[in-house]
């Protein structure tokens, strides 16, 4: 990269030095023709001598300021083990690399305008004997030098060198956040068009016009020999100021369309990416402007997708797809509400045993595949999973997407959570492993249903004597070696589609009267045998 840097200065600047050599030579702009024909020849010293002296003074000045990122670049500095302040240091530099470069070149040019127009012609007139210049014609070349060669050549280096380095920029930046950066140079897209109308049309018709009105001036007065002489020499002004003024349009032109056109078209193609669901694209942010900002802005704003699209699966993983979607759609509330709904709870049987006697990387594991099981069984079913605790299972159906046959997918799951069970412990044991068994008890009725927690941490719970019943019928499980067991609420509501058996009538805390209870023994219609 720093050849390639170099090689680009020293290119601009010379093609800059034999733009304005050429022009004062050939067209004598400026430049009395009084001081003889040795000027050419001694042009062609001066601008030698006078290049490599100002070659020296930038490149020093260059390799000084851009040593520390050459060395992020080379690897030799570290840029993410730099503490904050050599950071931000490190950063500002890259992002003024291109506008420093610029103004190096045009400090080397306004040495070169007082070099070649006001020191080089007291040599020339001392040593060689040549005339001196007026204070008008030496003023006419500073600026002439300034103008003809400075100008183009340091905008030529800023936006060849910005085009350059934003394929290096994300390195000091792979957040992409240019504008955090403060105190840098900043060229606005409007600005970086003007600046291009003016290079490209305002600044010829200029020289053309004072060229004409030079030639206009120098034609008062002078024999037809001489006139014609000064006609032709202003042709041939008017076509090298033509020419010139084509190739710096094409090739500014160029370089400002590519670097509006390249960040929108990357842009364009990440919207696309977007549109199918691709939230892994990443936007290389590589300029401070509008442009840049709108990058940013563009890229915040696919990571906040991302994240909510992450946010949507996770939810997705405990709940099916289509409640999912009915709560970030917004069309369920939240809030707290009263609801009809039926409470599953699940609870494995003698699990602690198997933990104290079990590697905790087994446990979890089993654990893991257990709940993967269940869950799947519960989503199926439109249910929505509310917690995990230890080794049980709280879950809902009815509730926040309403259903009318809650207390039938309740059920549904609960035979499915039986038979994926008796999967797993096919599974189980012929890992030597013995086989689980779990309890279920399933009740519905009326629940508080919304967001309940702390400004830190809340969620979606179930508050009331429904959710309070159902957990102790789960616990009953134990004492009437049943898999399943129903309210006497669920059983009048799924009455007449599953095969049950009436328990004895309990006594259950907070109850004031006995709680009739059944057993489920399966579908009516597929066997009706009891799989307890």
């Amino acid at each position: 990269m720093k050849f390639k840097i170099i090689s680009l200065n020293v290119l601009g600047n010379l093609s800059g030095a034999m733009l304005a050599f050429f022009y004062f030579a050939y067209t004598n702009v400026g430049i009395d023709k009084t001081r003889g024909e040795g000027l050419v020849f001694h042009g062609f010293i001066s601008l030698a001598i006078g290049m490599v002296f100002i070659f020296v003074v930038v490149v020093m000045i260059n390799n000084r300021w851009s040593r520390p990122l050459y060395q992020a670049l080379n690897r030799e500095l570290p840029v993410d083990g730099l503490d904050r302040t050599s950071a931000d240091q490190l950063k500002r530099k890259a992002l003024q690399c291109a506008p420093v470069m610029a103004a190096l070149s045009l400090v080397g040019w306004i040495m070169a305008g007082c070099i070649f127009g006001m020191f080089i012609p007291v040599v020339d007139q001392i040593f060689f004997g040549l005339a001196p210049l007026t204070l008008a014609d030496s003023l006419g070349t500073f600026l002439g030098i300034t103008v003809i060669g400075g100008s183009i050549t340091t905008l030529f280096i800023y936006f060849a060198m910005e085009h350059l380095w934003r394929k290096k920029l994300p390195m000091f930046f792979p957040d992409g956040d240019l504008s955090q950066v403060a105190d840098v140079f900043r060229l606005s897209v409007r600005a970086r068009l003007l600046v291009v109308f003016l290079m490209t049309g305002l600044i010829p018709l200029i020289l053309l016009g004072v060229s004409a009105y030079s030639k206009a001036k120098a034609l008062e007065g002078a024999d037809p020999v001489i006139g014609g002489q000064i006609i032709s020499g202003l042709l041939f002004q008017i076509i090298f100021i033509m020419a010139v003024g084509v190739v710096i349009s094409v090739v500014l032109s160029l370089f400002v369309s590519k670097s509006v056109s390249a960040p929108l078209k990357e842009m364009e193609t990440s919207m696309k990416e977007v549109g199918k669901g691709n939230f892994d694209v990443h936007i290389e942010v590589v300029s401070n402007d509008e442009i840049g900002a709108v990058g940013e802005g563009f890229g915040k704003m696919i990571k906040g997708l991302k994240e909510s699209e992450e946010i949507k699966e996770s939810f997705g993983r405990y709940i099916s797809r289509e409640i999912r979607d009915e709560i970030l759609a917004g069309r369920v509330s939240l809030d707290g509400e009263m609801r009809r709904a039926t409470l599953l709870f699940s609870d494995l049987r003698d699990f602690t045993p198997f933990v104290e006697s079990t590697h905790p990387k087994q446990v979890v594991s089993i654990m893991n595949l257990y709940f993967s099981e269940m869950a799947e069984a519960i989503k199926e079913n439109q249910g929505l999973i509310l917690q995990y605790v230890g080794d049980e299972i709280e879950a809902v159906f009815g509730a926040p997407l309403p259903h009318e046959d809650h207390p039938d997918r309740a059920v549904r799951a609960a035979i499915d959570m039986k038979k994926r069970l008796a999967l797993l412990n096919e599974r189980f044991e012929a890992q030597g492993i013995a086989p689980f068994r779990h309890g279920i008890g399933i009740h519905s009725g009326a629940v508080l249903a919304g967001i309940i927690g702390s400004k830190e941490r809340s969620s979606y719970a179930l508050v009331g004597d429904t959710v309070n019943l159902a957990s102790r019928i789960q616990g009953l499980t134990k004492d009437f070696s049943c898999d399943i067991i129903l309210s006497q609420t669920t059983r009048d509501l799924v009455a007449g589609a599953y095969q049950m058996e009436q328990l004895e009538a309990v006594r259950v805390k907070g109850k004031s009267r006995d709680v009739m209870l059944y057993s489920l023994l399966g579908e009516i219609g597929a066997g009706g045998q009891n799989e307890g």
